[in-house]
């Protein structure tokens, strides 16, 4: 049943594709001029972001670079050249997927390379791209070792790329996922304590500054519940699982982390410090009722992919990182007009964070007590932290 409907679905978008071609002629958004003939399929590809989901959690103020502006999508034959270089602008409304009907050459294998926000990255690559005309066999060269340094005040650039082999079937559905190349960092705190607590700054240690457009991933497959998929795949189901099952302390231990891969050489890991003061409150008390622990989330940032090992001897492996949190604790007066601040610098590993892959989102929830700091990383892992300073 699961497969009539998903293939009901593919047909009513497919026929509704056709009816947007036929009345829109060559438009911007339309369905591409369909050549048939007895060598080619045509192909019908879906393309969304790999959790669309994260693009609405938190805040929609900060989450407005997570979406696609721009689109492309290049097809390349079995020898590396262009097939299909088709791009799209989306202007001022920005999109979470996207839907593309293509005619393509049957009986070959093919890589169908899909980048969006390319702009970000410079205005050079996106000229050099927009160049590129059916038959060209430079495009690999250009896009597999770019790297750059990115500036994620802009949409963040996504990528991905897929090799599908096309055989004898006239009609080929495919769906496929954008990976941003980015880590997303979300800090929430709660204070549980009588005064104010100000976050002047996070600091997160292990980070790069320059990342690679495409995943250098080595492994392309990868084992869920013993079953192959394709990285991205996999990467796409474990982060439904976790939108699932938020509170699953194991999951990141079970399904596993991914640590096979590269990032561009010649990196010095170093400490990234974001400054954005946030004023954490302190309890508020009620009238025979349980005082309320002031509730505020750090504004949201972004980092490159990383990979500071442990073990510096190995090129792949577990990898740790730390976080440092700059604090100011605002004491009430103690006499007339007179009030004290404490500062206090708290340092940590992330507990349980042993890989820092493309598109992974650390959520850590901090409450200050009392008596010290408790710090959950979800979904990966919950440990309680007394540190041994003046806060």
């Amino acid at each position: 049943m699961e497969k009539i409907l998903r293939h009901i679905a593919w047909m009513t978008a497919f026929v509704s594709w056709a009816l947007l071609s036929a009345a829109c002629g060559k438009g911007e958004g339309c369905m591409d001029e369909i050549q048939s003939d007895n060598r080619t399929a045509t192909l019908f590809l879906r393309t969304a972001l790999l959790d669309k989901k994260r693009a609405f959690d938190v805040d929609k103020a900060d989450s407005f670079v997570e979406y696609m502006y721009t689109l492309r999508i290049v097809v390349l034959h079995a020898d590396g050249s262009v097939e299909h270089n088709v791009y799209v602008d989306f202007a001022n409304n920005p999109q979470s997927e996207y839907f593309r009907v293509l005619e393509v050459l049957r009986n070959e294998t093919k890589k169908i390379y899909l980048i969006a926000n390319e702009e970000s990255i410079s205005s050079e690559l996106h000229g050099k791209l927009e160049t590129l005309a059916a038959g060209d066999n430079t495009f690999c060269g250009i896009v597999d070792e770019c790297s750059f340094t990115p500036d994620y005040k802009k949409p963040i650039p996504m990528s991905s790329v897929y090799e599908v082999q096309f055989k004898e079937e006239r009609l080929v559905e495919c769906q496929f996922y954008l990976v941003r190349a980015a880590t997303k960092f979300t800090f929430r705190f709660t204070n549980e304590r009588e005064n104010d607590i100000s976050v002047d700054a996070i600091a997160i240690s292990g980070i790069v500054r320059r990342t690679y457009l495409m995943p250098h991933k080595k492994n392309k497959e990868m084992l869920f519940e013993d079953e192959p998929l394709f990285w991205i795949d996999w990467l796409k189901k474990v982060a439904d699982e976790s939108q699932e099952h938020p509170d699953d302390v194991t999951l990141a231990d079970r399904r596993g982390w991914i640590q096979d891969y590269d990032i561009p050489s010649g990196q010095t890991h170093e400490e990234v410090i974001v400054r954005f003061p946030t004023l954490v409150s302190g309890l508020t008390y009620h009238v025979n009722e349980a005082p309320t622990p002031g509730k505020e989330i750090f504004p949201v940032f972004y980092l490159p992919e990383s990979k500071k090992l442990k073990e510096e001897t190995q090129d792949y492996g577990e990898q740790a990182y730390k976080m440092t949190l700059h604090l100011t604790e605002k004491n009430p007066e103690k006499e007339a007009g007179v009030s004290e601040e404490n500062e206090a610098l708290f340092t940590e590993s992330f507990p349980n964070l042993k890989a820092l892959f493309r598109n992974t989102h650390v959520l850590v929830d901090v409450t200050f007590r009392e008596k010290g700091i408790k710090v959950d990383v979800m979904p990966y892992s919950e440990v309680l932290l007394n540190p041994d300073f003046g806060l």
